[in-house]
């Protein structure tokens, strides 16, 4: 009897563990693969997608999520388990317009992070669909869709978008004393190398991120290896044998912000938040905040009149603006003609004082 019940457990712990195999293997391949959703407006297409890549040494399995025609962007790191979730999205543009929802479940969840490990959203999967309901990974027109599996990207109707799809640096490096010399590292695996030579290429980093190996794309350009010290800096040694110390590039902060309302398209008598940052290097951000989906509008520069003390802005598609009133009273009357995908603007954003 023993025996019997011991052969049982054996049985069923095989059983169990071939079952698990079997889940686990199940788990589909999405590396180097685009889930979309897009639809026309007007003279435009509009889209959403979200690219998949495969390892990138030092990062991990990368994703970019291009909402908006990639006017809002994520990036960052996932993974595709095997646990069931649940979904509830339109199914396609005629199903969103109607407000119809399709419930179900999906046998797959993805997990999408931040780069610092941070979860960021997740959702259900299965092989042919992303069940986008997520709060934070979305965009303004594409909320609760079902993104489907683009399995013929290069000749689809989001290949422009994806051929330009931006590749955000991960991490951007300049010499203190040249500030010509860059070096930037993209979430994509590839670098944009500006220290001697201009130089593209890929990179693998180790695991704490300190040693970098730069591998150009033609074999006649140098390659290097940047490594990180103790002290912040980083040195670049290159295969030529040019060394030079390097430094990171910190994020800008704002200096001055104004702020206004737009609407958002297509949705009647909703407006986002219409905000204008005059960042620290004099460079000016505008774009659009629908729950915390960041579109952007326009940019440029900026100066200060000091003997009328009001700001003077160069817009790359506004042309140049000034500053009406004074402190708190300050406004910005910006107008422009055609924004994608807000088309005219005319809109007054006040001076923010808090």
């Amino acid at each position: 009897m023993k025996k019997m019940i011991a052969l049982l457990l054996c049985l069923i712990l095989s059983l169990s563990l071939s079952a698990f195999a079997q889940a686990e293997a199940e788990v589909p391949e999405v590396a180097g693969s685009y889930y979309s959703y897009g639809y026309d407006v007007g003279t435009m297409f509009m889209n959403y997608y979200i690219h998949f890549y495969g390892e990138v040494p030092g990062l991990g399995r990368v994703f970019h999520a291009g909402m908006c025609m990639d006017q809002i962007t994520f990036d960052g790191t996932y993974e595709v388990i095997a646990e069931e979730r649940a979904y509830s999205v339109a199914m396609d543009r005629p199903a969103s317009e109607a407000g119809t929802m399709t419930e179900g479940t999906a046998p797959f969840t993805v997990v999408f992070y931040d780069f610092a490990g941070t979860e960021i959203d997740r959702c259900a999967m299965d092989a042919e669909h992303i069940y986008n309901d997520m709060a934070a990974i979305t965009g303004i027109g594409g909320s609760n869709c079902a993104m489907n599996l683009d399995t013929d990207p290069e000749n689809s109707k989001f290949a422009a978008q994806y051929a330009s799809e931006p590749a955000v640096p991960f991490l951007s490096l300049i010499d203190p004393e040249d500030d010509t010399a860059t070096l930037d590292l993209k979430v994509n695996g590839k670098y944009d190398d500006l220290v001697v030579l201009y130089v593209e290429g890929t990179y693998a980093m180790n695991e704490d991120q300190t040693v970098i190996t730069l591998t150009p794309d033609s074999e006649d350009d140098a390659g290097a290896t940047v490594t990180k010290n103790e002290d912040g800096t980083y040195t670049y040694v290159s295969t030529d044998g040019d060394e030079v110390t390097l430094v990171e590039v910190k994020p800008l902060e704002v200096a001055y912000a104004l702020k206004g309302e737009i609407p958002v398209p297509g949705m009647e008598g909703t407006n986002a938040d219409f905000i204008c940052n005059l960042m620290s290097d004099n460079t000016v951000q505008l774009y659009a905040d629908f729950m915390g989906n960041k579109m952007d509008v326009d940019r440029g520069t900026y100066e200060i009149d000091m003997t009328t003390y009001s700001f003077i802005l160069h817009f790359e598609t506004a042309g140049d603006l000034t500053t009406e009133g004074y402190a708190a009273d300050m406004v910005l009357n910006y107008k422009a003609d055609d924004v994608p995908p807000f088309g005219a603007i005319e809109q007054t954003l006040k001076f923010v004082t808090e």
